[in-house]
């Protein structure tokens, strides 16, 4: 009897503590300029780190469990689309420090919380996703710094058939936020 409790006490917490892999990337072909929109006549570089792309993230979901994701990876493509709809051109840089000349250099941080209102099921209800776009010139001069905060919530319903869509919704909401920044930001027009 002894052994049974211990053994039932064992799983309860190793299945308590997991982390259940998720994914926060966002729908590409949903990624569109606003209509009459003139686009920043600049070239950029995005820049993500490579320490900065294996990043694993793991966050709270519903009843004790947790979820992991890799922001940068899972964001990349996202974040690229998006620039792409601002700048003129946009590259994908191996180094900051190898930018061409005239060229900017966006370095993204990325920062995110997950939360779930259900108490039976692991997958995060709740997800925000703060993106930061640190812009420099070729040289490594600070241009600016601009942020957005992206949200996502789902209901048990959609998480039934999709676990990340909150994390998707709310990078969604971050990148598109970001657009609309970046593309009324005066001084990257001079």
């Amino acid at each position: 009897m002894k052994i049974t409790n211990f053994a039932a006490i064992i799983i309860f917490i190793a299945l308590s503590g997991c982390a259940h892999p998720m994914v926060i990337t966002s729908d590409i072909q949903a990624l569109k300029p606003t209509e009459n929109t003139t686009r920043v006549p600049k070239n950029v570089g995005l820049y993500i780190p490579p320490a900065k792309q294996d990043l694993q993230v793991t966050t709270p979901g519903g009843g004790g469990d947790r979820v992991s994701y890799h922001p940068y990876s899972d964001m990349k493509s996202g974040i690229y689309k998006m620039l792409s709809n601002v700048f003129m051109d946009v590259r994908l840089l191996n180094s900051a420090k190898v930018a061409p000349p005239n060229t900017y250099v966006i370095e993204p941080e990325i920062t995110t919380k997950s939360w779930s209102s259900g108490v039976f099921t692991w997958m995060a209800t709740d997800f925000t996703v703060q993106l930061t776009c640190k812009l420099s010139d070729a040289s490594g001069n600070s241009i600016g710094v601009y942020s957005a905060e992206g949200a996502g919530h789902a209901v048990f319903d959609e998480l039934k058939s999709d676990f990340s869509v909150a994390g998707e919704r709310a990078s969604q909401d971050a990148l598109q936020k970001m657009q609309v920044i970046l593309l009324n930001a005066p001084e990257l027009r001079r």
